[in-house]
């Protein structure tokens, strides 16, 4: 004997303790199975398990097509392997029959034992020469144990090719008569829990269908009992209808299957055999392999719901079928001599039309006497109605570019939503640059909110294309002019709008030239090319001939002659296109920032596009640590006037230059000064008041920004800094502010500048400092400051003074601008402790309400704030 089966023996064969369980499962000294086959019976042998030892995997294709269908010998705890006996005539109850070695070489099943697999009818199971290492020899088939649980006979395309391992053998109460339901399945009882043993390898064979319809199935388990009062359960089974049993559902991995396993029925019951193609329906739901529909789920214990797909197709295609031959229909629909019966269930489940217009009609009892209701309808197409018809019986229709508008619109008027969600799809893939604009009308009138916002975005993103198509030139004036001056419009030279207004008006002169004057109005003359302006428009004759329109070329001729006036200049034309990279921007400057109780200077420049509602990064200040400048913006520049730096007041002033995105120092003021104001009239800046090195100042000055010069004009009639000035009906307006006493000025200066002449109101009602002014709308507007949420609102032309609607926050030392109609408060400190504030809020006139905005980059106090034009980059 080899040195490996000496070992073995040392090892494993000693000590291990044989036993079997006999049917009654009581214990015994061998391991005998009796066993009652067929007719004539089988004989006893041994049959002993090792636990510990798990089988090799059979391969199910190479399994024998055995004679008879015995049933396993179980070896496990007080359990035994369950046997499914079908018979038409009644339910019969056999004993488990073991698997002898002539039953086994009868059956074509080799004898041979391989080490590590558990061997049956061996009486001496552990008797090998082969070490543990050598788990199978050379020539040995892995499929042909004599320990393979045998199956019923069947062809060999039936196998099916799943190995399914039990945990262990399950325990059922003896008698126990159960019947499979009409077109589940065998159910599977839950096993009882006992010692885990090795898993044995399981194969299932699929007889051939029966001749004969099954009457009943009944299983048959002996075993000790599980429950209390075992009924049989007899249901009757539909013809050519089964499920084969299959595992528990708790799955073990790789196709096993941890639950009980059920043997398929022996060949002797013809009649429980099953087509190959209906599958089980334990667990998952059933497949119909035909057409792939699923019919059966499993929803519980003994319940199975049933679902088939294709019902609601078949029950269309039959009520079409009706609707064609007539049959069953209620509701006669006339158009243009032509008549369609159809049901008004169908109809009006697909249309809210038809279902309000058949709802009213019966309610009024205009059907009469006649069988069918019949609607006659004048504003509809019969080839158009048939298409419909067609889509609401068979859920299908070709559409195409032919007949995609006139089904939308038919669609769309009686209310086939689902329809219209189809012809929408269609049209938005369909659009191109030739048809753009006429979907964009269609959607529009058709109250299309989907196809319109599609069309238009199409439209305005591809203009040039669209402006060399004939289409454009026959759509209405009104459309024209909202396609023309939308802001979105995709175009990187205005040119090509006005060419585009001169090809419309020509399209036809006669009924459209009387519209020239508004149609140029959508162009933004002011971004044409000065020598393209003074060549071409000028030299138009259409141009010529109208006044409204010469004047609106002079005023693009302004705006390119005079740059410092262009904030004066503020209308729609004077607004740049978004595709041309340009916006109004608001820029913040500079400023103070609180951390905890201390403040810091700020040198960074931001600007707000509120187009998209982001913050760009502009050049940074130049210097570091000043604070109480003034900032002012002149034709699309800005300009930091004096200011105090390391306690040293400054007349510096500094240009920003926003197509350089760069700061450089222009003439200095002739004095000194910070904390005062500065605005722009006419195209020069105004340097006003302040606090100079020995206090107050009253001198005022002005900058010419062409001249690069400073001059002195008419001083204030009261020296103050603090104060909050604008530009409003020609004049210069000074509000408040503080006086030499640090107190409230408490007076209302204005300015001519034409007499180059200052007069004064005092009023204890101009108590306003560190707050802003702004006009909009020919009212003086002053925000925040010393009283906290306030606005005050000044009338120059009656000369009174009014409470507006206070602010979401109290502002001192913020910022104010107007941009596109709207007041826009920026930043500023509650108190003189802090905090600072990080957030803007606008003042709609409309409403005569605050709203507050997204927050600003960091919180802000004594900034600049200003409006001017600048190109962004995209992205």
């Amino acid at each position: 004997m080899s040195r490996h089966h000496s070992r073995f023996e040392r090892d494993y064969r000693v000590g291990w303790d044989r036993r079997e369980w006999s049917v009654n499962g009581t214990h015994g000294a061998t391991s005998v199975c009796s066993v009652t086959s067929g007719a004539g019976g089988g004989t006893a042998s041994s049959l002993s398990a090792r636990p510990g030892l798990l089988p090799l995997p059979v391969v199910p294709s190479r399994l024998p097509t055995p004679a008879t269908a015995p049933a396993p010998c179980t070896t496990g705890n007080s359990e035994a392997i369950t046997s499914l006996v079908a018979s038409s005539a009644s339910a019969v109850t056999t004993k488990a029959p073991g698997i002898s070695k002539a039953d086994n070489q009868s059956q074509g099943l080799t004898t041979s034992i391989r080490w590590g697999q558990t061997p049956v009818n061996q009486s001496t199971p552990w008797d090998t020469d082969e070490p543990p290492s050598k788990q199978m020899r050379e020539g040995d088939n892995p499929g042909t144990g004599p320990w393979v649980t045998t199956v019923a006979a069947g062809n060999q395309p039936s196998l099916i090719a799943h190995s399914y391992g039990v945990a262990q053998p399950p325990t059922f109460s003896p008698a126990v008569n159960v019947q499979a339901p009409v077109i589940g399945v065998t159910p599977s009882l839950p096993p009882h829990v006992g010692p885990q043993l090795p898993l044995m390898p399981g194969h299932y064979s699929l007889p051939q269908p029966p001749s004969q319809p099954l009457s009943s199935v009944v299983v048959n388990m002996p075993a000790q009992a599980l429950y209390a009062s075992p009924q049989p359960l007899a249901v009757s089974t539909l013809p050519g209808v089964g499920q084969v049993a299959r595992p528990g559902p708790t799955a073990v991995g790789n196709g096993h299957m941890a639950g009980p396993l059920l043997p398929p029925p022996p060949p002797a019951q013809p009649s429980a055999a099953l087509p190959s193609s209906v599958p089980a329906t334990n667990g998952p739901p059933t497949t119909d392999s035909a057409h792939g529909l699923q019919m059966l789920r499993t929803i519980g214990v003994g319940k199975y719901e049933f679902t088939d797909p294709g019902h609601p197709k078949e029950m269309l295609k039959e009520l079409n079928q009706q609707r064609r031959a007539k049959a069953f229909t209620d509701l006669k629909i006339v158009v243009e001599g032509r008549e369609f019966e159809v049901h008004q269930n169908v109809l009006a489940s697909c249309s809210l039309y038809f279902k309000d217009l058949i709802q009213r009609s019966v309610q009024d009892g205009s059907q009469g006497s006649r069988e069918k209701l019949e609607l006659v309808l004048s504003n509809l197409q019969a080839d158009v109605l048939e298409l419909l018809l067609e889509f609401v019986y068979t859920g299908s229709l070709v559409i195409d570019s032919a007949n995609a508008k006139t089904l939308l619109e038919a669609a769309s008027k009686f209310q086939f939503h689902t329809f219209c969600k189809v012809c929408v799809s269609f049209l938005e893939k369909q659009l191109t640059a030739s048809n753009c604009l006429g979907v964009l009308a269609m959607a529009e009138a058709m109250q299309c909110s989907e196809l319109y916002h599609m069309a238009k975005a199409f439209a305005l993103q591809i203009f040039p294309e669209v402006a060399a198509q004939e289409e454009i030139l026959s759509i209405s004036k009104d459309d024209f002019i909202a396609y023309v001056s939308n802001d979105s419009l995709n175009t990187k030279a205005e040119e090509l709008v006005y060419e585009t207004v001169i090809k419309w008006i020509k399209k036809d002169p006669a009924t459209r030239a009387q519209y020239a004057a508004e149609l140029l109005a959508a162009v933004r003359l002011p971004f044409i090319h000065p020598s393209y302006l003074l060549n071409v428009v000028d030299n138009e004759e259409l141009i010529k001939s109208s006044e409204a329109c010469r004047d609106l070329v002079n005023e693009a001729k302004r705006y390119h002659m005079l740059p410092h006036a262009r904030q004066e200049m503020q209308t729609p034309r004077t607004r740049p296109r978004l595709s041309a990279g340009v916006a109004e921007v608001i820029v913040l400057v500079g400023g103070r920032q609180m951390v905890g109780m201390t403040q810091r200077s700020l040198v960074a420049v931001t600007c707000w596009n509120p187009q998209n509602n982001k913050w760009y990064p502009l050049a940074s200040l130049p210097f570091y640590d000043r604070e109480f400048f003034s900032v002012v913006s002149a034709g699309d520049n800005i300009y930091l006037s004096g200011g105090m730096e390391s306690g040293v007041t400054l007349a510096d002033v500094w240009c920003y230059m926003s197509l350089l995105d760069n700061w450089n120092l222009v003439s200095r003021m002739t004095v000194p000064r910070c904390r005062h104001n500065s605005l722009v009239y006419d195209g020069k800046i105004y340097t006003l008041g302040g606090l100079g090195v020995a206090g107050n100042v009253d001198h005022v000055e002005r900058y010419d920004t062409i001249t690069n010069q400073w001059e002195a004009v008419a001083p204030l009639p009261k020296a103050v800094h603090s104060a909050a000035a604008t530009v409003c009906g020609g004049k210069i307006y000074v509000f408040g502010g503080v006086n030499e006493a640090g107190r409230a000025a408490g007076v209302l200066q204005s300015y001519v500048p034409q007499t180059n002449t200052w007069s004064f109101i005092e009023s204890p009602m101009i108590d306003n400092k560190y707050a802003p002014a702004v006009t909009l709308n020919g009212f003086v507007f002053i925000l925040g400051g010393a009283y906290a949420r306030a606005t005050t609102i000044y009338d120059p032309e009656k000369g009174n003074i009014k409470a507006g609607p206070n602010m979401n926050h109290s502002r001192q030392f913020c910022s104010a601008v107007v941009l596109d109609g709207k007041i826009y408060a920026t930043g500023g400190i509650v108190s003189s402790e802090g905090p600072a504030l990080g957030n803007m809020e606008a003042y709609e006139p409309t409403t005569n309400t605050w709203t507050l905005l997204p927050h600003m980059p960091c919180p802000v106090f004594r900034h600049g704030c200003v409006v001017i034009k600048k190109y962004i980059q995209s992205g």
